[in-house]
């Protein structure tokens, strides 16, 4: 269920002139629901520290899905710049893939271009660019609550960023303009500052 109140004075009383201070040890638990096949697994992203990657400020946050465990690596704005694996680079993004561009408003736009390297093509680097927009403003509701979000659209996917908890409650992907993938937050547990 979403409800769009169009106006960002009733809908959404945070801040959005800056990204939020990721808290360590945060815990996310998504469904993760691959819509062609109907399979469903458990996703679990939780905040394990702030460090450096290529000499850039940086959260960890490590991912367990199904018997995959890895790091998502995220600039100070909550853009990914890269994934690790047992200490030992996956992929990366150079500056990073840009989907928040703060301050945050709905209508704003803009481009990310990035050069990629991934190391099942032995880094070898790859000119990409997406296409942002922070679309509307709305409350969505997922299995862990209603929450008051920004709807960004960033290429094919779709996702949903609460204020609130500083982190996306939804993300949708289409591929050739069918749903194929729906990831909803179940569940959250943010520790006191």
């Amino acid at each position: 269920m979403q409800k769009n109140s169009g106006s960002p004075g009733n809908l959404i009383d945070e801040k959005l002139d800056h990204p939020p201070v990721l808290v360590m040890g945060s815990n996310f638990i998504y469904q993760d629901t691959s819509l062609s096949n109907g399979k469903i697994c458990k996703v679990i992203m939780a905040v394990k520290e702030k460090k450096e990657f290529e000499r850039k400020p940086a959260y960890w946050i490590q991912v367990k899905r199904e018997r995959d465990r890895y790091f998502d690596i995220y600039d100070m704005n909550l853009n990914w710049i890269g994934a690790s694996e047992d200490g030992k680079e996956l992929e990366s993004a150079e500056p990073c893939i840009r989907v928040f561009d703060w301050p945050l408003k709905v209508g704003k736009k803009w481009n990310s271009d990035y050069i990629s390297r991934q190391s099942s093509e032995g880094f070898r680097p790859s000119r990409s660019k997406i296409s942002v927009k922070i679309r509307t403003y709305e409350e969505v509701t997922v299995p862990a609550g209603t929450f008051k979000t920004l709807r960004f659209q960033a290429g094919e996917e779709t996702f949903w960023y609460a204020p609130s908890i500083g982190w996306a409650v939804k993300e949708e992907i289409e591929s050739n303009g069918k749903a194929e993938w729906l990831l909803e937050l179940v569940n959250y547990r943010i520790p006191q500052r």
